[in-house]
């Protein structure tokens, strides 16, 4: 029998999410001992509340949710605010705990979202307090580690699939909340809420847009698995805006009075509107999780550096740098490869424009085009190229 998903062994998810389906819309709430949650959420520093608050370092908020939707963004000590009987939302603590970045990795191939869709959040409250009614605008997998909480959950159909941040009574609003709030602004007491009481070992999954409060009844710890893939407007939106940057028309500067540039632009909406109809070469949302390298062209990222040492007849090491967000030069790979890539070495050094792997090919025809293919995904991830939007 093959190991159990990470869904089924959080929810007791028969399958895995097949292609082309939606995650699960309902409601989940799976009780069961500790001991058959991954071995991420069994560390010693999970073990209290405390602990873990002693060591993050990260971003955070606090609040008193039970008497007040407000939090304050803060860079205090997580572990004092907590001993002031205050609630703690420690925004990502995957870096602080040993296996989280790998287990949130699995996760995301599991659900078919690119990576960096899921993070890892943590709750910490002294007891009686919890947090303030609101909906989130991404799929939530709160699991709880010490202590008894109360979610008080209801279903929230004034907005479906809400996009952005969350929401609640008292709380701001987010620009892009206007457009979808046309008939009126989410409001909780129109629902029929459920209450659901967690102890160590529950896990209770809610679909975005699922109206919540929780309280705690002792000192409470809990984590949250946040699942937030683009939605198909960022998809289209992260593919159209590149494409349009690569056409100069689309560059022109907006000068003159209001409907000066109309003239110039109708053709443009044109063409725009013709090969939207048609369809791109690649589909629009597979930019979304990286195309593959064969259907992209690729582009030297400026400042980065490919030097050859070692040579032998088999084996030669190749150096790799690239700048930085502050103008510094790191290493981003530093191994041997084999030697008959060496003049691939050599023909990216003297190129200065984008290319294809098919070009590639045909002027390296003695280089096999796998080999070829995986050192161009190598230096992707050593940012010494950029993969382009397909065009």
């Amino acid at each position: 029998m093959p190991d159990p998903t990470l869904l089924q062994q959080l929810l007791g998810e028969p399958r895995l999410i097949e292609e082309g389906a939606a995650w699960p819309s309902a409601i989940r709430l799976q009780h069961g001992a500790l001991a058959r949650l991954p071995e991420l959420f069994h560390q010693p520093l999970l073990q209290q509340p405390g602990r873990l608050a002693d060591v993050y370092r990260g971003p955070l908020s606090f609040g008193r949710g039970l008497r007040s939707p407000q939090t304050f963004d803060s860079r205090a000590n997580a572990s004092s605010l907590l001993q002031l009987g205050l609630t703690v939302f420690m925004q990502d603590v995957a870096p602080v705990l040993a296996g989280a970045a790998q287990f949130l990795r699995e996760l995301e191939r599991e659900l078919g979202v690119p990576a960096g869709s899921a993070r890892l959040s943590a709750f910490a409250s002294a007891g009686d307090d919890g947090v303030s009614c609101h909906y989130d605008a991404e799929e939530v997998i709160s699991i709880q580690l010490h202590g008894r909480k109360t979610f008080h959950v209801a279903p929230m159909h004034d907005i479906p699939l809400p996009y952005g941040a969350q929401f609640g009574p008292d709380m701001v609003a987010v620009e892009n909340l206007y457009e979808q709030a046309r008939e009126g602004f989410p409001d909780p007491d129109k629902a029929t809420f459920q209450a659901f009481d967690l102890h160590p070992g529950s896990v209770l999954f809610l679909p975005r847009g699922t109206w919540h409060r929780t309280e705690a009844q002792a000192p409470s710890l809990s984590l949250s698995i946040v699942i937030r893939p683009p939605v198909l407007a960022d998809a289209l939106l992260g593919w159209l805006q590149p494409w349009l940057l690569a056409d100069p028309r689309w560059r022109l500067p907006l000068y003159g009075p209001a409907g000066a540039h109309e003239p110039a632009l109708q053709p443009l909406l044109s063409t725009l509107a013709t090969r939207l109809s048609q369809g791109a070469e690649q589909p629009i949302l597979s930019w979304n999780s990286a195309p593959p390298i064969d259907n992209s062209d690729l582009l030297r990222v400026p400042g980065s550096r490919l030097s050859i040492g070692g040579v032998t007849p088999q084996r030669a090491h190749l150096h790799v740098s690239a700048l930085d967000q502050d103008w510094r030069s790191r290493t981003t790979f530093d191994s041997e490869i084999p030697a008959v890539l060496l003049p691939v070495i050599d023909w990216l050094q003297q190129r200065k424009s984008a290319f294809g792997l098919h070009t590639l090919a045909r002027q390296l025809p003695h280089i096999a085009p796998g080999d070829l293919r995986q050192l161009l995904e190598l230096l992707v991830k050593a940012n010494a190229l950029r993969q382009l939007v397909p065009r």
